[in-house]
């Protein structure tokens, strides 16, 4: 149960924080201001974000008793659940979020970082679950 409640944590964290005002991110005083300014930190938020949601369904997935949920077609549906959420919000950024943007490198960002997840489950896995 905790793990599901990861899972749905893990999306809520995700349309919030990408739903936040680009206007925030201007501030030249706040913490988000400097962080956003280093180079490419745009992209490396956007993958652990997703990297996280990834890891979380496979961890829940991985507790579960249910069989299924431990095979290879779960995990894949789950990277394309993944992909395809950081797609809508993309979308979703451009059109009901002031001052952001589309942008295909946050896609590809949200793809990254999701697919990543796929290899460190499996040295997480080794190290918790055996």
């Amino acid at each position: 149960m905790k793990s599901l409640v990861w899972v749905i944590s893990e999306i809520i964290l995700v349309f919030v924080l990408l739903s936040m005002p680009g206007g925030n991110f201007h501030d030249p005083n706040s913490l988000i201001a400097m962080i956003m300014s280093l180079p490419l930190a745009d992209k490396v938020i956007h993958m652990a974000l997703f990297g996280s949601l990834a890891l979380s369904f496979f961890v829940h997935y991985e507790v579960s008793s249910k069989h299924f949920l431990k095979s290879i077609r779960a995990k894949a549906y789950t990277l394309i659940f993944c992909i395809l959420y950081g797609i809508g919000m993309e979308y979703y950024q451009k059109y009901y979020v002031p001052s952001r943007s589309f942008e295909v490198a946050d896609m590809l960002a949200d793809a990254i970082g999701a697919i990543l997840a796929l290899p460190f489950f499996g040295i997480v896995r080794k190290r918790y679950f055996k």
